[in-house]
C-alpha cells in the first residue's frame, strides 16, 4: 500500500550557492519523501545551481503564499527565514504555519543597523512566535536564547559533503609538511566581528615566520579581500563553488570557527565529516556541534603546535571528529524527525471551522501573550483590546 504524499512549503530568502539557509532547504526537501511529505521551496531569488522544479520566486505577502498553498493543496507553511517570519502571523487562521529558526547573531556585533536588528528580534518574539502552531530551532542553545521553551529542536546534517571515508595517515614528523590550518568566513567588513576575525588573525600572527605552519581563508569577497589577507600571511580563496569549498575543507589538517556566535556552524560539522579536525570557541552552539569547544586563544595555538609535532594526535584527533559530525548529523535524521512533528501539527492543527473562528482568534491570543509575559502579559492584551472595541464603538456613535 503506497503512503498517501501530503505537501508542505519552506519559505527561505534564497537559494544560492554561498549561503548556509540553500543547503538545509535543499537537503531537507530531497530526503523528507519517505516521511510522507512532498516539500516545494520558496524564496526572493535563487540562482542557476539551485533552480529546480519544486523551487519558486515567492513574494514576501500573506495573499500571495495563501494563493500558492490553496493551487499546490499546502498543508504545512514552514519559514526558515525574514522576511517570511514576518508573514505567517496574517496565514493563521487559514493554514497551519510553522517557524523554523537558524538564529540571528546577537545584534550588538554589528557596527551597523542595530536598533533593526533588536527590533526584528522583539517582533518575532512577542508578534511571531505566539501566532504560529509550532516554533523549531537547530540547537538547544537557539531554544535558550531564543526565550522559547516550547521550542522543538531539529539538528542539521553534514553529510551532504563528500564522504571521502576516516582520514588517513598523510603526514609524519619526518616529513616536514606544514601544518595545513584554515577557515570559512565572509570576508570584509561588515560581519568581522561577529565571525571573530580578530581573533583568526591572532591565531596567525603568533605564528608568523615561524615554518611548519600554513594558513588560508575561503570566503565571499572581493579582489581587495583577498590583497589584504595575503599581505598577513594568509593564503585566499575568493567566492568558490560548493565542490571548491569541500575540497578546501578535505584538504585542510585543522578548520578553525573563530565565530563569537553561531545557531548551529555548518562549515564546522561539514570539515569533520570531511575527515578535518574542527577547533570552536565555547560560545553559541559550538557544544553542540564539536568535540573540540575551546575556552580562549591560548587552547588553539597549544593544539596547533602539538599536532605539528606529533601526526598521530592529529590522525586520531581527526578520526575522532569525522566519526562524531557523520554519525550525529545525518540529513535523513533531520527530515525524518521534522516530517514527524508536521504529522502532529497537521493533526492538532486540524480544527477546520473553528480555525477561522473568533473565540479560537482569542484563544491564541491569550496563549501567546502568557507565554511572553506571564497574566501581566494578558492583562494587557484584554485591556487592549477593550479599549479598541471602545474607540471603535465612539467613532461608530459619532458618525450617526
Amino acid at each position: 500500500m503506497s503512503l498517501a504524499m501530503r505537501n508542505v512549503l519552506l519559505l527561505t530568502s534564497v537559494m544560492k550557492r554561498g549561503f548556509g539557509v540553500s543547503v538545509v532547504a535543499r537537503e531537507v526537501a530531497d530526503r523528507i519523501g519517505p516521511a510522507g511529505w512532498n516539500m516545494s521551496i520558496g524564496c526572493l531569488e535563487f540562482d542557476e545551481f539551485y533552480s529546480a522544479d519544486d523551487v519558486v520566486e515567492l513574494r514576501p505577502s500573506s495573499q500571495t503564499i495563501f494563493e500558492y498553498c490553496q493551487e499546490h493543496s499546502i498543508e504545512i507553511v514552514v519559514a526558515q527565514t525574514s522576511p517570511y517570519f514576518e508573514v505567517l502571523p496574517a496565514l493563521e487562521m487559514w493554514i497551519p504555519t510553522v517557524v523554523f529558526e537558524h538564529g540571528d547573531p546577537t545584534p550588538t556585533m554589528f557596527d551597523h543597523d542595530v536598533a533593526e536588528r533588536e527590533q526584528l528580534k522583539v517582533h518575532k518574539l512577542k508578534r511571531v512566535y505566539p501566532k504560529v502552531d509550532a516554533v523549531l530551532t537547530s540547537s538547544y542553545f537557539l531554544r535558550d536564547e531564543l526565550a522559547w521553551p516550547d521550542a522543538k529542536v531539529i539538528a542539521l546534517g553534514c553529510d551532504h559533503v563528500t564522504d571521502y571515508g576516516p582520514p588517513s595517515t598523510q603526514r609524519t614528523a619526518s616529513d616536514h609538511a606544514p601544518l595545513r590550518v584554515g577557515t570559512l568566513m565572509r570576508l570584509g567588513s561588515g560581519e568581522a566581528l561577529y565571525k571573530g576575525l580578530d581573533e583568526y588573525l591572532a591565531i596567525v600572527s603568533h605564528f608568523t615566520d615561524r615554518p611548519g605552519f600554513d594558513f588560508s581563508i575561503m570566503g565571499r569577497g572581493e579582489e581587495s579581500d583577498r590583497l589584504w589577507w595575503e599581505e598577513r600571511g594568509v593564503h585566499c580563496h575568493l567566492n568558490a563553488t560548493d565542490d571548491e569549498r569541500s575540497t578546501f575543507l578535505s584538504e585542510l589538517d585543522v578548520f578553525i570557527s573563530p565565530s563569537k556566535w553561531e545557531g548551529f556552524n555548518l562549515p564546522l560539522v561539514e570539515a569533520h565529516a570531511s575527515g578535518t579536525v574542527g577547533l570552536a570557541f565555547d560560545v553559541g552552539a559550538h557544544p553542540e556541534t564539536t568535540p573540540y569547544v575551546l575556552p580562549n586563544i591560548a587552547d588553539p595555538i597549544f593544539l596547533l603546535e602539538e599536532w605539528q609535532r606529533d601526526p598521530a594526535l592529529l590522525q586520531l584527533a581527526a578520526e575522532r571528529c569525522y566519526t562524531y559530525s557523520r554519525k550525529k548529523f545525518p540529513w535523513e535524521a533531520t527530515a525524518f524527525e521534522l516530517g514527524a512533528y508536521l504529522d502532529g501539527v497537521a493533526a492538532s492543527a486540524s480544527w477546520g471551522p473553528w480555525r477561522r473562528s473568533r473565540i479560537m482568534k482569542i484563544w491564541r491570543m491569550v496563549v501567546g501573550r502568557y507565554r511572553i509575559d506571564g497574566f501581566v502579559g494578558i492583562t494587557k492584551a484584554v485591556v487592549a483590546r477593550l479599549r479598541k472595541l471602545a474607540g471603535r464603538a465612539l467613532t461608530k456613535r459619532r458618525r450617526s
